[in-house]
């Protein structure tokens, strides 16, 4: 459609006004006037700006900050340094989940997130776990290792019936003076049968304790199922096991996700590997999580619990599921805190014990800081890591009442007694936590 005419004159006019504002003199000095005092006002302008940027990162930052200083009004937990040797210690681990998981979870607590449709959160873990195991698994992951031993428990009625070796008559966790056997009769009611001997069980064992079972199955899996310790000597060979329709699931409180066996640990890949049909393993320093429940399965297994109705009331939230998928990630490659804890070399552990007990011996009280040579304990005792310790000798107080003081305050530091001294192992310690030993223990023998 063509232009009135009126609208083509009044372009004709605006050009033509445009053209002889840039050819006169006095107009192009006016815009060099101009552009010379933007020039000089653009430091000015992009400093307010920054100040302005800074002001609100301060303003975003502050419920953070005041909750490590301790300012907040609620109650916060102690910071854990674990100077015990002992890295499945009863007060906690004291290594700290890392950066990188603890990024993957702020998405989700923002809020402000549109969640996948459609799609497993928890593929990429899945996709880890089939690729190291050989053979596709799902995970489930819940708000707490009991909420698995719950969900495992199921398994035990609907007509069906859990067989328990007595080789597993230990405690499941430390602090806990239950085995596994008791803490599944709590979650089935009645439907757990005991096998074997303490040193194990054979296929006749099987077939014994598997006499009366009702034929009818749970969930469509098979009707009889064993559940075990990650023990060598509670299980049979996958042939025998499945001739007789028996589904296996081992119990691991402590396992890793991924990985070979090492340091008398294993991982629920390779138990998935080697014929079980599922794992329940708890969260924590092992997996880089939070203390979380993962019930890891093969595909044909886990189809039990998808028309279960009690996944919603025990299933963890998103979050956690992010998390867990981001230390997957850093399990394939052992990038883990404990990871890097535990390749920590001998001369290193040597080196920091040194420098930490020059620190201890300038403190007033202390009599002598030398540096010893006892290794340092894996998960349930399972092996031994070398290590170095620093042991300190004082005069203002006894040893027991030292390490009973290091425990308060913002900050716990878990120490031992030892050869009338006060044993601080190095082995589960960050070099960046090393750093305040001193000054705890500082506040500790006055």
């Amino acid at each position: 459609m063509a232009l009135p005419p009126w609208t083509v004159d009044l372009l004709r006019r605006g050009v033509a006004d445009l053209a002889r504002q840039a050819t006169d003199p006095e107009t192009a000095q006016n815009l060099k006037d101009q552009a010379s005092k933007l020039v000089e006002e653009l430091p000015r302008v992009a400093r307010e700006k920054v100040d302005s940027i800074l002001k609100q990162a301060e303003a975003g930052v502050g419920p953070f900050r005041d909750a490590w200083a301790g300012v907040a009004s609620f109650q916060r937990p102690q910071s854990l340094i674990n100077g015990s040797g002992n890295l499945t210690h009863e007060r906690g681990s004291g290594v700290a989940v890392d950066s990188a998981v603890m990024a993957a979870a702020a998405p989700y607590l923002m809020g402000d997130c549109i969640l996948p449709q459609n799609q497993r959160s928890t593929q990429p873990v899945e996709r880890f776990l089939s690729d190291a195991s050989g053979t596709e698994v799902q995970v489930l992951v819940v708000n707490s290792f009991d909420a698995g031993l719950s969900l495992i428990g199921q398994c035990g009625r609907r007509s069906g019936r859990i067989l328990v070796p007595r080789c597993c008559a230990v405690p499941l966790q430390a602090g806990r003076s239950t085995c596994l056997a008791d803490e599944l009769q709590g979650w089935t009611g009645g439907s757990v049968r005991e096998l074997g001997t303490a040193e194990g069980f054979t296929e006749a064992d099987l077939v014994g304790a598997m006499s009366g079972c009702p034929g009818r199955s749970f969930g469509g899996q098979r009707t009889t199922t064993l559940v075990r310790l990650p023990r060598t000597s509670c299980t049979l060979d996958v042939e025998t096991r499945r001739k007789h329709g028996v589904a296996e699931v081992v119990v691991a409180p402590l396992v890793r996700l991924i990985g070979k066996s090492s340091e008398g640990c294993c991982s629920a890949a390779e138990l998935i590997k080697a014929g079980a049909d599922g794992v329940l393993m708890g969260g924590g320093v092992l997996t880089g999580t939070p203390h979380i429940g993962i019930l890891i399965g093969r595909t044909e297994w886990m189809k039990a619990w998808e028309e279960d109705p009690r996944i919603a009331m025990l299933q963890a939230p998103e979050v956690l599921v992010a998390m867990l998928n981001a230390a997957a990630l850093l399990a394939c490659d052992d990038g883990l805190p404990v990871d890097r804890l535990v390749s920590a070399s001998e001369s290193n552990l040597q080196d920091r014990a040194e420098r930490l007990a020059t620190q201890l011996s300038g403190l007033d009280g202390v009599t002598s800081a030398t540096v010893t040579q006892e290794p340092a304990t894996t998960p349930l005792g399972a092996g031994k890591l070398p290590s170095r310790q620093v042991l300190v000798r004082v005069n203002t107080a006894s040893p027991a009442v030292i390490v009973e003081r290091l425990t308060k305050g913002e900050t716990c530091l878990i120490a031992n007694v030892s050869d009338d001294g006060v044993a601080i192992d190095l082995r589960w310690i960050d070099p960046d936590q090393q750093a305040q030993i001193a000054q705890l223990f500082a506040a500790a023998i006055h």
